[in-house]
């Protein structure tokens, strides 16, 4: 097991010191779709990217609007999401594994942690096609009670460069 993780290690290392990868603007908008399983949710959204590292970026929601079961919901930085985007290294198209968590207190108690890939498609200088599918796992608490939620979400949408 210990040769298995440090040749993992050596990989993650050697790929992130010498991968040829996209130039990515500092900061990007994204407007995204999302379908949302477990839940059966459709919403409409927005979220911003920055990208301080050759291969890092963070991600947080701006706000999504979102129709389905529980009826119609509006949100701002659903759940104070933070998300770390690491790009793995391709050329035509650009794969990326991401992971964050959500947090939020209003009369309820919401934790969310989640995950998935995605992969961003160059459509011409300044802007990118994505498709992400992931996993959103939350624990919601009431007083003594709580509750766990598992949701499985595809989202697609255009990523446009601002810096």
């Amino acid at each position: 097991m210990k040769k298995i993780i440090i040749v993992l290690l050596l990989l993650f290392c050697v790929s992130t010191a010498y991968a040829k990868v996209m130039k990515r603007p500092f900061v990007q908008i994204a407007p995204k779709a999302s379908l949302y399983i477990g839940s059966v949710r459709f919403g409409f959204g927005a979220e911003v990217v920055f990208n301080p590292l050759r291969n890092i970026g963070f991600r947080m929601d701006l706000t999504e609007i979102s129709f389905g079961d529980g009826g119609t919901m509006f949100t701002l930085n659903r759940g104070t999401s933070f998300d770390v985007l690491y790009y793995l290294p391709m050329r035509k198209m650009q794969p990326y594994v991401h992971a964050g968590f959500g947090f939020s207190a209003n009369g309820a108690t919401v934790f969310s942690i989640r995950g998935g890939m995605g992969f961003d498609f160059a459509m011409r200088k300044g802007m990118k096609f994505f498709v992400e599918p992931g996993i959103i796992i939350s624990s919601v608490s009431v007083g003594e009670d709580s509750d766990t939620d598992v949701m499985f979400r595809l989202s697609a949408g255009a990523k446009f460069g601002i810096f």
